[in-house]
């Protein structure tokens, strides 16, 4: 029996033995087309050398510059909110540290003919400790000679002055800043440590970047947004639709999440609300591209995550580690030096340090206890093909753990998006 996923008024389904998105009335003829034609699982290949040739292809370097941040975000993964998550404290990266991460990465990728890399500086806030990155700035023009280096970092932009503004642009460093819409939106979750909102601040900094250099202002700032369900998405659409300042600016969006945290225990919403407040961002978005007007930077990120899922859907492959790396797309170094899988997994899951390297035996370890994970609890899920589930979703305090609040949030989100997909597809606009 074909394992069907009914969707949009029962006039399209999702064929998730194949893959496919089909008119549902075509069900009978296409399954005896396609006879027996499933998808194929493949079996990832993991040892020492497998993994030393992908990481010599690392793209990105991401340097955890501080742990500790100027802002307490009411959202905020590092607070007692959130289980199994690192937590902000007072450690700010020495350059010992950094230079000692970044001379062993050059020992292992030196000789590759592709000779660029992202270097990126995290937090916590990263402009607590921006010594450190102009000592990175500098080292890297000693270290990597010939090579093209990009650096960027994601920045509250509190701690902006006339210094650092003259260094990143000087330099081409790029900024992803935080900015959630609004003041009242803005300022509702992201506040100073005293409890007041930084919403004037940052908008303040803006302007004042924008009044240094418009052309580094248009090229290297993006933003990064974080909505949360109790708060109001058309109104956050709004602002980023029509603020001149920013409205035709790159960004990313992204909700706070609703598993592994006691956040919404304090700011509950209420799920219906937010389905209709998306319908009409939705529509709105959906209205403008039929009459071929310019998207704002908010609402192509919106309609790209619904869009993307049309790349995912027909593939005929499907490999155990589903959508996680084998330590080949970043390295994170923490301030204390130690190498992770990258920003968003959490510090229970190392894999060597500055001083001693790359340990490559837990690497293979926490590689095949994800995929043991994985094959458990994901085998017979009819959604697993669309799933964007990685390291980072699963872990725990040092082990791998599915939680099914993560499963429930993915499947609203794939369905969502499978039939806002439809609609872009019945209307050609995708």
């Amino acid at each position: 029996m074909t394992n069907t996923l009914n969707l949009n008024n029962n006039d399209y389904i999702y064929l998730c033995d194949y893959n496919q998105l089909i008119n549902s009335n075509i069900e009978e003829l296409f399954i005896q087309h396609r006879g027996n034609a499933n998808i194929i699982t493949q079996e990832v290949p993991i040892n020492e050398e497998i993994l030393k040739n992908r990481i010599k292809k690392l793209p990105q370097l991401i340097f955890e510059v501080s742990a500790n941040c100027n802002l307490r975000c009411k959202y905020c993964i590092y607070n007692n909110n959130y289980l199994n998550q690192r937590e902000l404290t007072p450690l700010n990266m020495s350059f010992e540290t950094a230079k000692k991460g970044m001379d062993y990465l050059y020992s292992i990728i030196k000789d590759r003919k592709d000779k660029s890399l992202s270097l990126s500086f995290y937090g916590g806030e990263p402009m607590l400790n921006f010594k450190l990155i102009q000592d990175i700035f500098e080292y890297g023009k000693i270290l990597f000679v010939g090579w093209n280096l990009f650096y960027n970092m994601t920045s509250n932009l509190t701690l902006l002055n006339d210094s650092i503004l003259e260094f990143i642009v000087k330099n081409n460093i790029a900024v992803m800043v935080s900015l959630d819409g609004d003041k009242e939106n803005h300022n509702s979750k992201r506040v100073f440590i005293n409890g007041n909102g930084t919403f004037d601040t940052v908008i303040k900094n803006l302007e004042k970047i924008k009044t240094y250099n418009e052309d580094y202002f248009k090229r290297k700032i993006s933003f990064s947004t974080v909505f949360s369900f109790d708060l109001s998405l058309q109104k956050l659409s709004h602002f980023f639709n029509t603020y001149e300042l920013i409205k035709s600016m790159r960004m990313r969006f992204s909700a706070v999440s609703t598993f592994d945290t006691t956040y919404y225990d304090v700011y509950p919403f209420k799920k219906d609300e937010f389905q209709m407040d998306f319908k009409e961002v939705f529509l709105q978005i959906k209205e403008k591209i039929l009459k071929q007007e310019e998207l704002s930077g908010f609402e192509a990120s919106v309609f790209n995550s619904f869009k993307q899922i049309g790349d995912a859907l027909n593939g005929r492959a499907y490999n155990t580690l589903g959508g996680s790396c084998l330590f080949d797309s970043r390295l994170y170094i923490d301030a204390e030096g130690r190498f992770h899988a990258c920003e968003k997994i959490n510090n229970k899951f190392p894999f060597g340090n500055v001083e001693t390297g790359f340990d490559y035996d837990k690497m293979i370890t926490i590689i095949n206890d994800y995929i043991r994970t994985v094959k458990e609890v994901c085998s017979n899920c009819n959604l697993k093909f669309l799933c964007t589930k990685c390291f980072a979703s699963f872990c725990g305090d040092g082990e791998f753990k599915i939680n099914p609040d993560f499963c429930k949030s993915q499947r609203q989100m794939i369905v969502s998006n499978l039939e806002s997909y439809i609609k872009c597809k019945e209307e050609k606009i995708v």
